[in-house]
């Protein structure tokens, strides 16, 4: 098979005359080919923010990623270029540029580092694989801005409910015992304790307990109280004399005579109970020491609870006195009042 120059098949199509004019207008399509197709365009100016700071740049490039090439400013592998380095030039367009920064991240036995173009600790966290806990707390927290050398220290939080089964310890009651020794002590029932049933929130950061709350309790069972009897009774020497005695109290002291500078203007002589106000009769609450209760007073001697008053209230009694001076002479004093016999019910 023959071939047939170009030249040859020119002169058919064209012949001589026009030839001149054929050659004229291949070469001018070719050079508007030359023009568009090997990048000979028009000029653009685009601005570039690199980091927020902003340069702009006058181009002939026919994209985003030529037009940076070209004015020396390198694109990194983990630089995010917003438009994408392909996106066309337009005249008057904005490319922002932020470079990949090297972030740590504690975690409370390990430590990651990532390179990262995100603008945020939070963005950082979207769009890498470090996982942290719904409950996990940042420091700085997530809307902080990334920095070169950024550490975040991560606080790991664990929140637990825990189901929980505690006692509930017994009390143990005293029962004061006048037929026994004082010192004596008798078990009469033993204690057993109760249980409880518990529903917590227990936080821990870092694997360490900081916090726990009751959510909701319930008893099972209720505890039995431990009684003891406790004995009361003993005895005392008083001026060579041996007082067996049921119970001892501490108590506080007064006196008072029966005549109207005690007991005022209406003062009759006689107690509450009818009995002659002398001495050997003490005032009392009747709570605390039943009325016509025999007791010895240290300082005072036998007496008869058979009084009662408007200021002798709990651990408190009134020694009665014949007259206002003895009343004085005694004052207020902590003593103590032991008793010998109650009375008959």
């Amino acid at each position: 098979m023959t071939i047939t120059p170009l030249r040859a098949v020119a002169r058919r199509l064209v012949g001589p005359a026009p030839r001149r004019l054929f050659l004229a207008t291949l070469l001018a399509a070719a050079f508007l080919a030359a023009w568009f197709g090997l990048g000979f365009r028009a000029a653009a100016t685009i601005g570039v923010s690199v980091d927020g700071e902003v340069i702009f740049l006058r181009t002939r490039a026919g994209s985003v990623g030529e037009a940076l090439d070209r004015a020396g400013v390198p694109v990194g592998g983990r630089d995010v270029l917003e438009p994408p380095a392909e996106t066309p030039i337009v005249d008057g367009m904005i490319v922002e540029l932020r470079r990949a920064r090297a972030v740590v991240f504690a975690f409370p036995e390990r430590e990651v580092t990532v390179l990262t173009a995100a603008r945020t600790v939070g963005e950082i966290l979207e769009t890498t694989r470090i996982r942290v806990g719904p409950d996990d707390r940042l420091e700085p927290g997530r809307d902080h801005p990334v920095s070169e050398g950024l550490r975040v220290v991560v606080t790991e939080v664990v929140r637990s409910f825990q189901h929980r089964k505690d006692e509930i310890p017994f009390a143990t009651v005293e029962r004061e015992d006048m037929t026994m020794t004082l010192g004596q002590r008798a078990v009469v029932q033993e204690g057993v304790p109760g249980l409880l049933y518990r529903l917590l929130l227990v936080v821990y950061e870092n694997g360490r307990q900081v916090s726990s709350e009751e959510l909701s309790r319930e008893v099972l069972a209720q505890p039995t109280s431990r009684i003891v009897k406790v004995g009361t009774a003993g005895t005392i020497v008083r001026d060579g004399q041996t007082i067996r005695f049921l119970k001892r109290l501490t108590v506080t002291a007064t006196a008072y005579e029966p005549g109207p500078i005690s007991c005022g203007a209406y003062a009759d002589g006689y107690t509450a109970v009818g009995l002659r106000a002398t001495r050997g009769i003490i005032a009392v609450d009747p709570r605390v020491i039943p009325l016509w209760t025999r007791v010895y007073v240290d300082g005072y001697g036998f007496a008869v609870a058979g009084d009662v008053g408007s200021a002798i209230k709990g651990n408190r009694i009134d020694v009665c006195y014949d007259t206002y001076e003895e009343a004085m002479r005694w004052g207020v004093r902590r003593v103590n009042v032991y008793i010998l016999e109650l009375p008959s019910s």
